[in-house]
């Protein structure tokens, strides 16, 4: 089957929220799919219906506090991408309340997704990728991956949740959205999207922690609210502030950026990051830590030095992309704005095409992370 020579359009727009919607579609052309990050001043409902009367309409999208642009990170502002027709296709579900969803309505509707995407174009696509869009207030993103990834059966997940909570704590008011569904504002909800390529794809959760010999067990948790209340069966924020060398337990979660806990998964680590210290020193953690569950102090890396060999590795198996799809959390994006070390991160990011946004939480195959950066590539037409 011959390919038409098409390209996959990125976008970046400033201004307001009908300047963005202009922008967007102006570029979309034939458009199997169009993907839009938007900082939380724009209003999702709008954009929608701006978008909408565009004629654009296949449309999935999120609210976060930064987007990641051929600018790099900024806290102001619409990026994305379109996925041309003649290259991709498309089944996408909302689901909405997705935190009340059943595991057989879950799995049906990735069932539903397949069929869709198998009987029509994308049924002459030899590769595919599934991209999950989640409001983070949801909290049950753990689950969600689980049965997802599980049911996908080795298509490779990337997704991300949607939130400025880290950068702006007082930021959504209530009844805002954090998600866009074809010209629609949602809440509570997730969007999953199926997409056939013509060219490969590959997928990773990335960190640049490694675990140290320090090593607990977590004594008292409440996985369903993320709480930690002890740790070696003591005040949990006394435990982690001396591990971390503090002489006195700070105040903000973002002091123990640099030192997120990590557990192994199938004989890889995961970085669990802390987001919230409460006053009778409980923590709440981004991702859930059940009692019993044994946890590593991490030791961070390079950042720059993990992410160029990141980078390598993916143009080892798909030559350099045309396109990654990167979700950053907040937390390292916060990290590496203190440090200074954005500019040297923004530059690799810009060399290899990712458009993306800081999440407040990852998704990856199966499982629900944070602290990552989560990234899909997508190999050029040859």
């Amino acid at each position: 089957m011959s390919m038409p020579q098409q390209k996959i359009t990125c976008f970046r727009a400033t201004g307001d929220t009908v300047a963005a919607a202009t922008a967007i579609a102006a570029d979309r052309g034939d458009s199997a799919l169009t993907v839009v990050f938007a900082t939380t001043d724009h209003d999702l409902a709008a954009m929608g219906a701006e978008l909408a009367a565009r004629g654009v309409h296949r449309v999935i999208g999120a609210a976060t506090g930064r987007i990641i642009s051929e600018q790099g990170f900024e806290p102001r502002g619409v990026t994305g991408f379109h996925l041309p027709a003649g290259r991709f296709a498309a089944a996408d579900t909302l689901l909405e309340d997705v935190a009340g969803m059943g595991l057989p309505e879950l799995r049906a509707r990735v069932r539903q997704l397949q069929l869709e995407l198998g009987s029509g174009p994308g049924g002459a696509f030899g590769h595919r990728f599934a991209l999950l869009l989640v409001d983070a207030e949801s909290r049950c993103e753990e689950r969600l991956a689980a049965v997802l990834g599980m049911e996908l059966n080795g298509v490779p997940l990337i997704g991300g949740s949607a939130g400025d909570l880290y950068f702006n704590p007082l930021g959504h008011p209530p009844g805002s959205t954090r998600l866009l569904y074809h010209g629609s504002a949602k809440r509570g909800a997730a969007i999953l999207c199926l997409v056939a390529s013509a060219t490969p794809v590959i997928a990773y959760c990335h960190n640049h922690y490694m675990p140290s010999d320090k090593k607990f067990v977590i004594t008292d948790a409440d996985p369903a609210r993320r709480l930690v209340r002890e740790i070696d069966g003591r005040a949990a924020l006394a435990v982690y502030a001396a591990a971390c060398g503090f002489r006195r337990p700070p105040r903000e979660s973002r002091d123990f950026a640099p030192f997120p806990l990590m557990i192994r998964i199938g004989g890889h680590y995961y970085a669990r990051g802390m987001q919230r210290i409460y006053p009778d020193g409980a923590l709440e953690f981004a991702c859930a830590l059940e009692p019993g569950l044994v946890v590593a102090l991490a030791k961070p890396g390079d950042m720059i030095a993990s992410l160029e060999t990141l980078f390598a590795t993916m143009r080892r198996q798909i030559g350099a992309p045309e396109l990654v799809i990167g979700v950053d959390c907040a937390a390292r994006t916060a990290y590496m704005e203190r440090q200074g070390l954005a500019k040297g991160i923004e530059a690799l990011l810009q060399q290899h095409a990712v458009t993306g946004f800081s999440s407040l939480g990852e998704q990856f195959n199966t499982i629900h992370a944070n602290n990552s950066f989560t990234c899909l590539g997508i190999a050029p037409l040859s």
